[in-house]
C-alpha cells in the first residue's frame, strides 16, 4: 500500500513541476512573432520605415534582456547595470531614474 502512495506522490509531484516549467516556458517572450507583425504592418521600403521597424525590434529586444535579467543568471552577469547595457550597445541612452 505503502509503494502504490509514493508512486502516486512522486507521480502528482512531476506533474505539478513539469506544468510550472512549462507555464514559465510559455510564458517567454518570443520576438519571432513580434516581427513578423511589424514587417507586416510597418510598410513601405524607405529608410524611416526601415527604422520604425528597428527601433521597435530593438525595443523588443531590449525587453527580452530586461526579462531575462530576472530569472537568468548568466544574463544577469552578464548585464549586471544599466550601464552594461549601454556599453554592449543595446541601450542608446542613460535613463535617468530607472526603479
Amino acid at each position: 500500500m505503502f509503494e502504490k502512495l509514493s508512486v502516486y506522490c512522486d507521480r502528482f509531484y512531476v506533474t505539478l513541476v513539469v506544468t510550472r516549467w512549462w507555464g514559465q516556458f510559455e510564458s517567454i517572450p518570443w520576438p519571432d512573432r513580434l516581427s513578423a507583425l511589424v514587417s507586416g504592418h510597418v510598410r513601405g521600403a524607405d529608410e524611416g520605415a526601415r527604422l520604425v521597424r528597428r527601433s521597435l525590434m530593438c525595443y523588443a529586444n531590449l525587453s527580452g534582456i530586461l526579462i531575462y535579467r530576472l530569472v537568468s543568471t548568466a544574463v544577469y552577469k552578464r548585464f549586471p547595470t544599466m550601464s552594461h547595457l549601454v556599453q554592449a550597445g543595446k541601450l542608446g541612452f542613460r535613463p535617468r531614474n530607472v526603479a
